[in-house]
């Protein structure tokens, strides 16, 4: 079941929902590896334009397979606070000492102090927020700006029904220890100064906030890149490269004491669990959303599954009510369709 997603800083509707027009972009591949220097927003290395001139003479490399996900969409990466991981980067023709830092993302302050950069190998910071990746050398330091990194508080830190003063309730899995319904492993930690952080091409922060009333900051939700992935090549199917398409994203990530007020939605939604989105999608772009458009993103549905079965999961087609048409996409692992 839908509920009404109020947008940030976005054009509303007279009903509240958030309202965007966007442009199906492809992504740029080199030799099958998605290039990260061609992907928005902005410029991978960004500080000045004489550091733009030195990315020029000494290039990053193509990103792995996979980074941006299968849409080449995807922005951002989470991580647990220290967790070593391969960040996708390599320098081309890089000579001498090579450092990283982290930077956060909403103001590009330094938060440690800079490291060695040995191979690909980085450790996330230890404080939950967002960064950016800046890498030194002897010709200047490059900010990479394509790859936000989402550091989570681990779901341990939740004290009964509230996390940081933020009500959330209690997950199936606290009551019953049904390990077929893990929780979340942690969350992401939202202040007001993040909301428009980019999660993909196409989407914010703000998209997938429960919309709950709560006005305390920080906020914090569940969120898994691969729904992002999966609406990314939604999108791209219905919209191709040629045109823009209207989306509503009525509901993302809902916490578990706001989801047993939304009428009819199930008591273990995948909403809880940050893997499903709930989207009115102008497929046919006459400015209505239909039945007809509902259908048309079903059949994306599809055909991106087949394509991806990493990314299977729920759809469900709701039309004839008071939130309009739309669609429940997720990535819950299992095949699933019904109509409501």
């Amino acid at each position: 079941m839908s509920e009404t997603r109020r947008g940030v800083s976005r054009r509303q509707r007279t009903d509240g929902w958030s309202f965007a027009r966007i442009a199906i972009l492809g992504a740029t591949t080199i030799g099958g590896a998605v290039a990260l220097v061609s992907h928005p927003p902005g410029a991978l290395l960004a500080s000045s334009s004489e550091e733009a001139t030195a990315v020029e003479r000494r290039p990053f490399a193509p990103a792995p397979p996979g980074v941006f996900g299968a849409s080449g969409d995807v922005r951002l990466q989470l991580r647990m606070p220290g967790e070593l991981f391969d960040y996708p980067l390599t320098l081309q023709g890089a000579g001498g000492r090579t450092e990283y830092q982290w930077l956060r993302a909403e103001d590009s302050l330094a938060v440690v102090p800079p490291r060695m950069l040995l191979g690909a190998t980085v450790a996330a910071p230890v404080r939950a927020g967002f960064y950016r990746l800046a890498v030194t050398q002897a010709d200047g330091r490059r900010v990479v700006d394509s790859i936000l990194v989402g550091v989570l508080v681990p779901f341990t830190a939740k004290l009964g029904s509230t996390l940081n003063g933020y009500r959330i309730g209690r997950w199936q899995w606290e009551r019953t220890r049904d390990a077929s319904a893990p929780p979340p492993r942690g969350f992401v930690e939202v202040r007001a100064e993040d909301v428009e952080l980019p999660v993909s091409t196409h989407f914010r922060l703000a998209d997938f906030l429960t919309h709950d009333g709560q006005e305390t900051w920080p906020r914090y939700l569940a969120l898994d890149p691969r729904i992002l992935d999966k609406v990314e090549l939604v999108l791209r199917y219905l919209g191709g490269r040629d045109r823009d398409i209207s989306v509503d994203l009525h509901s993302g990530f809902r916490t578990p004491l706001y989801n047993l007020r939304v009428p009819r939605s199930a008591s273990d939604s995948r909403h809880q669990y940050g893997d499903a989105a709930d989207l009115a999608i102008d497929a046919d772009g006459d400015g209505r959303v239909t039945d007809l458009d509902g259908l048309a993103v079903s059949h994306a549905v599809e055909v991106v599954e087949r394509a991806h079965p990493e990314l299977v999961g729920g759809l469900g087609l709701y039309g004839n009510s008071g939130a309009g048409t739309y669609v429940h996409i997720d990535v819950r692992g299992a095949r699933k369709r019904w109509r409501g």
